[in-house]
């Protein structure tokens, strides 16, 4: 019996970027609160769509909070590859979400643009000034994280790009307070609009992507069957498929004819070294077949009288 392959460990609890990331998660869900409440009393479509490309840092962190827990619970016999697809459901329902976020801002914009109504600047500073630091905390926070993995490079860009909205949103709350320019209020709401756009629209591309099982981008496919076919061992690669399970976990799998007298168990583990070590492929099924393979009448298991006489006897006589 073939032992089994030990299981590939991705991350735990512990891992290095979670407590910082819970930490941004945790500050950037006050705040949301805080926004959307400060918003409300100011009467300032700024703040309110600040709050919702806010919103979006939440989702991202929350999203990459939930990658390292589930990651942990065990694949079962219904779910052979665990919890880890269940990140990429909400991301997908998450960039949707924000996406009708942004046309409501779009839609409010533009009827408060023409009859701007009257916003207290000052609070509306106070506010965004407020935000600004608690974006630039998670900033520095998943600075040092931010090349780990996908999940918390994407969270780190994220609060990177929402500080941006809070600058927008302080800019509104000066023009109103020294100029009296009610109709900055709006505008500065739709470019944050445009930010929540922006920021959503590569988690939706990701999240599509995947759920396509398209390859990876920074993969190349063809430079993978190149390395597996230069392989001294290798006589053909075909049916060659790489896939992406969720963030930083990648699948692959491939069809490889052996040349003659090489030692298929050998010839595996080589090629398994090679995709790791080489392209990161850390998840790969290497199915090896003989220089016979491409016959149609071999068969290894039956000798080829027996496979002659069977092909014989499932002749039916044609009436």
């Amino acid at each position: 019996m073939t032992p089994p392959r030990p299981n590939h460990p991705h991350t735990s609890p512990d891992h290095p970027g979670f407590r910082p990331l819970t930490l941004a998660f945790i500050t950037q869900l006050v705040f949301f609160i805080v926004e959307v409440v400060g918003g409300i009393l100011t009467n300032s479509l700024a703040l309110l769509a600040d709050a919702g490309h806010m919103l979006s840092d939440v989702g991202a962190l929350g999203l990459s909070l939930l990658a390292l827990r589930m990651t942990q619970r065990p694949p079962t016999p219904q779910k052979t590859y665990g919890y880890h697809r269940l990140e990429i459901l909400v991301a997908l329902f998450n960039g949707l979400a924000l996406w009708a976020m942004a046309a409501y801002i779009f839609y409010e914009a533009y009827g408060r643009l023409f009859q701007p109504p009257r916003i207290s600047g000052l609070p509306l500073m106070i506010i965004a000034g407020l935000g600004l630091v608690v974006n630039l905390y998670g900033v520095i926070i998943l600075y040092p994280a931010r090349d780990q993995n996908l999940n918390l490079r994407s969270a780190f860009l994220h609060l990177l790009a929402d500080s941006w909205g809070s600058v927008a949103a302080i800019l509104a709350g000066a023009a109103i307070l020294f100029k009296g320019w009610y109709w900055f209020d709006p505008l500065a709401g739709g470019i944050i609009g445009v930010l929540i756009i922006i920021g959503s629209w590569q988690l939706l591309r990701e999240a599509t992507t995947i759920l396509m099982e398209a390859t990876p981008g920074h993969i190349d496919p063809d430079q993978v069957q190149s390395a597996l076919g230069d392989h001294p061992g290798v006589a053909e690669v075909h049916d060659l498929h790489i896939w992406t399970i969720a963030s930083g976990i990648y699948s692959l799998s491939v069809h490889v004819v052996v040349a003659d007298k090489q030692d298929r168990d050998c010839l595996v583990k080589e090629l398994d070294d090679l995709l790791q070590h080489r392209f990161g492929l850390t998840h790969n099924t290497i199915q090896t077949e003989g220089p016979d393979f491409l016959n149609p009448r071999f068969c290894p298991l039956i000798p080829q009288g027996q496979a002659d006489s069977a092909d014989v006897k499932g002749k039916e006589p044609q009436q």
